[in-house]
């Protein structure tokens, strides 16, 4: 009986170090990937991208209506049902429901994820661009 209790009390500490072990290993993981500049914030709004840049030349020219599920002056969060591979560029037309129209950014991605089947994120990094509504973009995410 001893042994057995002694048994008992060294596998509940391995396993209770085990989780520690995981949950920290998680969280390292996650921020050594953490690669946010600046503040998001939860959205909601509808958008259109289209590839315009990928390595797979029959991406060029798709274009998906998405969500966005965050927002920052330099980056947006979306969520589509289509793939959208790492290091494509890509278009956006963003709506604001502040504001009438629709802002037009253009992008990099910079990750992709599928969340569960047929769902997938996408994290884009705003580029620069003289065509573009970068600006005032930036301005509205900043106020």
């Amino acid at each position: 009986m001893t042994t057995f209790l002694a048994l008992s009390k060294i596998f509940s500490l391995v396993t209770t170090m085990s989780g520690c072990r995981e949950n920290s290993i998680r969280s390292r993981t996650h921020d050594e990937h953490e690669q946010r500049k600046e503040f998001r914030r939860d959205s909601n709004e509808r958008l259109f991208l289209q590839v315009v840049q990928s390595e797979d030349q029959e991406m060029v020219g798709t274009t998906i209506s998405c969500k966005a599920l965050n927002v920052s002056p330099g980056g947006l969060m979306v969520a589509c049902d289509q793939r959208i591979p790492q290091g494509c560029f890509i278009d956006l037309w963003v709506d604001d429901s502040a504001r009438p129209g629709k802002f037009f950014l253009s992008s990099e991605v910079r990750w992709e994820t599928e969340n569960q089947p047929g769902e997938y994120r996408i994290g884009v990094e705003l580029l620069n661009g003289a065509a573009t509504d970068i600006e005032e973009w930036r301005e509205r995410q900043t106020s």
